[in-house]
C-alpha cells in the first residue's frame, strides 16, 4: 500500500482510546469550569473528571479527565487548548485502549 493510500485509510478509520489528561493549575474558583470549556466548546463530555486542591494554601488544583472515543487530532487540539489558558501550569496527556481480539 503506498503512502497515500495509507493515510486515506487512516483518515477513514481513525483509531480511537480514551483520551486521559492531567492538569496542574491555579486554584481559583473559575478553575474548574475554564479546564471544562475547551470540552464544552466541542460538544464533548468527559466520562471522568476529579479534581482536588492541594498545596499548603490550597491554592494548586490537579484535575483528571478522561474522554472517551477521541482520536490524536482530538487529543492534541484539547491539550494545546489547556496550555493555553493562563491559570494552567502543567497538562500531562496519555492514551488508554482496550485490548484487540485475536
Amino acid at each position: 500500500m503506498n503512502s497515500q493510500a495509507g493515510r486515506l485509510a487512516a483518515a477513514e478509520n481513525p483509531k480511537t482510546f480514551t483520551a486521559c489528561f492531567s492538569v496542574v493549575a491555579s486554584s481559583d474558583a473559575n478553575t474548574l469550569s475554564r479546564i471544562l470549556e475547551p470540552f464544552t466548546k466541542r460538544g464533548l463530555t468527559p466520562s471522568h473528571v476529579y479534581a482536588m486542591r492541594t498545596g499548603q494554601a490550597l491554592d494548586i488544583m490537579h484535575v483528571d479527565l478522561q474522554l472517551p472515543d477521541a482520536d490524536a487530532e482530538t487529543l492534541r487540539r484539547l491539550a494545546n487548548d489547556l496550555r493555553g489558558l493562563l491559570l494552567v501550569q502543567t497538562v500531562l496527556t496519555s492514551e488508554k485502549a482496550q485490548a484487540e481480539n485475536i
